[in-house]
């Protein structure tokens, strides 16, 4: 049961870091988000030394119900933060499409304008 206490302070200690991910994220702080995904990948590198699992198998802990109850909060604030980030990189592609149409139009009324404006030619007699 050593282990099980080890790797639930694993969890509670990616709980945590997952939380402040979260706040980063809805905050904006993305350098904030990029130190907390170093922090919480130094955890999992733990969790991994605490009990090596081969590739397709499962931990003997992923059974109990605090585990269980651990890993699926960890999950639901990662796919609410992974959410977060979609929605603002979709706003701000948005964002950068209309900054681009704006560019475009821009030049082009520039051009008009610029053509017009070479054609005249004032003179000036007294």
């Amino acid at each position: 049961m050593n282990q099980q206490r080890q790797l639930l302070g694993l969890l509670d200690s990616l709980k945590q870091l997952s939380r402040v991910e979260h706040q980063a994220v809805a905050e904006g702080e993305y350098s904030r988000v990029e130190q907390v995904q170093d922090e919480k990948k130094l955890i999992r590198q733990q969790i991994e030394e605490l009990e090596p699992i081969p590739d397709g198998e499962m931990s003997r802990h992923a059974a109990d119900e605090p585990v269980k109850q651990a890993v699926s909060e960890i999950m639901a604030m990662n796919r609410e933060s992974n959410e977060q980030l979609l929605r603002r990189m979709g706003a701000l592609k948005a964002e950068a499409e209309i900054q681009s149409q704006t560019r475009t139009t821009l030049r082009r009324v520039q051009g008009a304008y610029a053509k017009r404006l070479s054609l005249v030619h004032w003179e000036a007699s007294t």
